[in-house]
């Protein structure tokens, strides 16, 4: 009998609650509403994203250490509260709380989830579809993102305050339904539990003495920082420099999301057809090509563009996923999972304060254009090290 078989179907219903995001094609332009320059949200969105990488690990160690449904309902709740406290005056003390759990609860998800949905299958002996599952989780928040998107920028042209209370509403109605999971197993055959912190420190130990483990972190991190920055934070400048109208940007940022739902619910189709190394550096060419263009043909036209930027994580990120969770023990799964979110974090912390200081000066067309060497710097010596990884691993086996 598959005991947890359950669990799935809850465990999606809640991603796609908790992204039902109306507040993606808005939220620049609310805070700009609000009188915060680009500059502002760049120190803003850095000191969040600092404090956010700070709790990753100790809130992955938690859900190892005392479960993965009370780490994710507490992350739930924390976001409904920050939905309301945003929507205070623009640099109160309630509205900088607001904005520091606006992305700190995610951290309480984070890894827990990745981490759940894999010991419930693995729980009912269904690890070998790690890589689909993935898939669909990634396709359903990304659906429900598109979905959001083009509602968000509508209802913002009625009032867009809502986008933020309804988001309050669907983080609830995600916390009551968390709390029904049945927590699966977290320990192997052989496996004891370890306190806190010594869980903590046998996950970061496992990170630091695998090299495979540790490239394959970054290399993961690495394939989101940029395309993020640029689809997520970068689109909004973006458009209205192309005097895109402010209703059309829903639907750029659904067709954006639906890319991306295509390709992580492909993902999985891929394996033993083309190798993940393969699939690696044609993403990375792709990437960089299609910043490049974006920020050399500034137009409407360009923003097709932003669809690429938006597919390549969501095709990698599965696999890469699947990769690492087969290569790490139960034990310590969503604390090491959470090292990538954390290294993913303070990444962000550095380089959108930087792109959005240069959005300021020089245009956000620009600075995606200057975006392909970041991308180009970091995520090209992190492949060359993983690959080097798995042929060193492979031939010791």
């Amino acid at each position: 009998m598959r005991a947890y078989r359950g669990n799935i179907w809850r465990f999606f219903v809640v991603q796609g609650l908790i992204h039902f995001l109306l507040w993606i094609p808005i939220w620049v332009v609310f805070l700009q509403d609000k009188g915060v320059s680009l500059t502002q949200i760049g120190v803003l969105e850095s000191v969040a994203w600092v404090l956010s990488a700070g709790l990753e690990v100790p809130s992955g160690a938690i859900a190892d250490r005392w479960g993965r449904k009370a780490s994710m309902a507490i992350g739930t709740f924390l976001y409904s509260m920050a939905m309301l406290l945003i929507l205070a005056d623009a640099l109160s003390p309630m509205f900088l709380l607001g904005y520091a759990l606006w992305n700190t609860s995610f951290a309480f998800i984070s890894g827990a989830d990745t981490a759940f949905l894999y010991d419930s299958l693995k729980a009912d002996g269904r690890a070998s579809e790690a890589a689909k599952q993935s898939g669909r989780y990634l396709a359903i928040t990304q659906a429900s993102q598109g979905i959001a998107s083009v509602l968000g920028a509508w209802v913002a042209t009625l009032d867009i305050t809502l986008c933020f209370t309804v988001g309050a509403v669907t983080g609830l109605m995600a916390t009551a339904l968390v709390l029904t999971f049945k927590e699966p197993p977290r320990l192997e055959e052989g496996e004891s539990q370890l306190s806190f912190w010594r869980n903590l420190r046998a996950a970061v130990g496992i990170a630091a003495r695998r090299p495979v483990v540790r490239w394959l972190l970054l290399l993961t991190t690495g394939f989101e920082v940029v395309p993020f920055i640029v689809y997520y934070v970068l689109l909004q400048p973006y458009a209205l420099a192309v005097a895109l109208p402010l209703a059309s940007l829903g639907v750029v940022v659904l067709g954006v999301q639906l890319a991306g739902v295509a390709a992580s619910s492909l993902a999985h189709r891929t394996q033993g057809h083309v190798g993940l190394s393969t699939l690696v550096a044609g993403g990375i060419a792709i990437t960089l090509a299609s910043t490049t263009l974006l920020g050399l043909l500034p137009s409407i036209p360009a923003l097709a563009f932003m669809l690429v930027v938006a597919l390549v994580p969501s095709v990698a990120q599965p696999l890469l996923s699947a990769r690492l969770n087969d290569m790490i023990p139960s034990a310590q799964r969503a604390t090491i999972i959470s090292l990538s979110a954390l290294i993913f974090e303070l990444g962000l912390a550095v380089v959108i304060p930087m792109l959005l200081g240069l959005a300021d000066v020089f245009g956000a067309p620009a600075t995606i254009g200057f975006s392909a060497a970041v991308y180009a710097v970091t995520i090209i010596p992190f492949a060359i090290l993983w690959r080097a990884a798995e042929r060193t691993q492979a031939a010791r086996a």
